[in-house]
């Protein structure tokens, strides 16, 4: 940028002075008035940007492009309800329940003799026994605004998973956790791996923050919770549960 030196003092100016501001001498602006057309835009260049700045196509085509995210993102959001409202595979929710063991009363009965015990389920019996605990009369399943309508658990090797499924609305909701079961300090402790609800998976971190989709599932089990927490230790393998009893 051009400075304003005054012929007299040779003081330096600020660009939009006409005196100087020293000795009040009258400047000499030619150099800034040459450098100021230096820098304006020609006619044609104007009317260049002009015509770039009116052009209807351009308008469009931002338009366009903005529509089309909105459908792509619209999809993706449409396409993740339908994977959430979607119930996993699982079968058909058992009718009769007057062969469900008794399991809460065989952990007690074990834990009270201080013998050492292990008592060995099979995936069908502890399924069994969860739908006939969801139906007790003070069961946390039945309150709040979206009951329990069904507890399914799954058993594989060192692992277990457990299906809700919660009336909403009258629409089944399903929201499962799968859990990896260690000893630690000698406690028993359990580790979300996964989980999903519907069909749509769910990062283990995401689960985690999401504890209270499952936080009724585990009031309705809280009796049960408390009694695994006594033992000396638990182990799954596939479609069976080993509860071990130590004196």
């Amino acid at each position: 940028m051009t400075k304003l030196v005054c012929p007299e003092c040779r003081h330096e100016n600020e660009p939009e002075r006409i005196y100087c501001h020293n000795c009040g001498g009258r400047l000499d602006r030619s150099a800034i008035r040459k450098e100021n057309a230096a820098n304006e835009e020609t006619p044609e260049v104007t009317q260049a940007r002009l015509k770039k700045l009116m052009d209807p196509a351009r308008g469009r085509s931002k338009a366009i492009g903005l529509k089309v995210v909105k459908i792509l993102l619209g999809a993706a959001l449409a396409a993740a309800v339908v994977e959430m409202l979607l119930p996993p595979d699982l079968p058909p929710a058992v009718k009769s329940l007057e062969l469900a063991p008794m399991i809460s009363m065989d952990l007690l009965s074990a834990i009270e003799s201080r013998q050492s015990a292990q008592l060995v389920y099979n995936q069908q019996q502890v399924n069994d026994y969860l739908a006939s605990a969801i139906r007790r009369s003070n069961s946390p399943a039945k309150e709040g605004y979206f009951p329990i309508k069904r507890l399914y658990a799954q058993f594989d090797e060192g692992k277990f998973s457990i299906d809700t499924a919660y009336n909403c609305f009258g629409l089944p909701l399903y929201v499962a956790g799968s859990y990896r079961v260690q000893i630690d300090q000698g406690k028993i402790a359990a580790n979300c791996e996964s989980g999903h609800i519907g069909r749509m998976p769910v990062h283990p971190l995401v689960m985690q923050r999401l504890g209270l989709l499952l936080g009724k599932t585990w009031a309705t089990l809280d009796r049960e919770k408390k009694q695994v927490a006594r033992l000396a230790g638990i182990e799954f393998h596939p479609q069976s549960v080993t509860l071990i009893v130590a004196r």
